[in-house]
């Protein structure tokens, strides 16, 4: 029963983030990069905090462990995308999301000696081919800066999941989540001001409600929701495992700018689709607990 909580939590957290990719391409384009991620941060923690507080959540891990996770991701991570968002197309964006579950598999791999079979590898490999043919992709100078940015905020959110997957053996999905957004928020925060006393953006005003609509449902969903839910799966999955996860942002953010924005799906984006999705299933599904009981039980019958 755990186990189908933690995947179900893994599919609801990827769902939620390729169609907040979409959402942010439709209101990064009148608010701007960091006053769209501002706006997403100040959601989130506005249902965020009252909820630790609520549930008395205590730190259990050093400050300055979350000021490094909140640095990486929300503020680099996310500020890239909307930064990237602003010059490419909500497709391509998702597609590079996508990339993330390659780049955890090897960071996990190298930094924490995580495990690695080769089924993993293929499933990797596959979905990964999955996302190079759903970018259909030839992309153009003018493009080229935006993917480049997008993929700066994919490797950050890469090396955010090796983060967490340590310090959830010993906090909450609350205190975790909590923390992560409030030091991304403190860090965010004087780019936007920055941003604004510059003119490079302006203050956004009544007239850009839909916009800031979308950025608050962005920072509600795909921030608080969807975080809380993964922050608990990866206390419970491999971390090759949630970084596979990853692969499925591409379907939701490529459905969601297609029947949203408007944006064209060809023939090779659907053979990619069916790749990536092959890929994750692929790929070995198990718990933590489970292993942790197989490993046992090989230890106990050698002895």
């Amino acid at each position: 029963m755990r186990a189908v909580r933690a995947y179900t939590a893994l599919v609801f957290a990827a769902g939620s983030w390729g169609v907040a990719t979409a959402t942010a391409k439709y209101a990064v384009g009148p608010l701007g990069a960091f006053t769209t991620l501002i706006i997403e941060l100040a959601a989130a923690m506005a249902v965020l905090l009252p909820a630790a507080a609520v549930l008395r959540v205590r730190r259990s891990v050093p400050l300055r462990r979350y000021l490094l996770l909140g640095f990486v991701e929300p503020a680099v991570a996310f500020g890239a995308l909307d930064l990237g968002l602003q010059r490419t197309s909500a497709g391509d964006a998702a597609l590079l999301d996508g990339l993330q579950s390659c780049i955890v598999l090897v960071l996990g791999v190298l930094l924490i000696k995580e495990a690695v079979t080769r089924r993993s590898v293929l499933g990797v490999v596959v979905a990964t081919a999955g996302g190079a043919l759903l970018a259909g992709a030839h992309p153009t100078a003018q493009a080229m800066l935006g993917d480049s940015l997008v993929l700066v905020g994919s490797l950050a959110a890469s090396w955010s999941v090796i983060l967490v997957s340590k310090l959830a053996e010993r906090a909450s999905a609350l205190e975790l989540t909590t923390y992560q957004f409030g030091v991304g928020f403190v860090f965010s925060l004087p780019l936007a001001v920055v941003a604004w006393a510059s003119g490079a953006e302006r203050v956004p005003t009544l007239h850009d409600l839909p916009y800031i609509a979308a950025a608050a449902g962005i920072g509600l969903v795909g921030f608080g929701a969807g975080y809380l839910l993964y922050n608990y799966a990866v206390a419970h999955v491999p971390v090759g495992v949630a970084g596979m996860a990853l692969n499925l942002i591409p379907l939701f953010g490529v459905g969601t700018a297609v029947f949203a924005l408007g944006e064209r799906l060809g023939a090779w984006e659907l053979v990619g689709g069916a790749l990536i999705v092959t890929g994750v299933a692929l790929f070995p599904y198990e718990t933590k607990e489970i292993q942790v009981a197989e490993d046992e039980a090989v230890k106990a019958g050698a002895a």
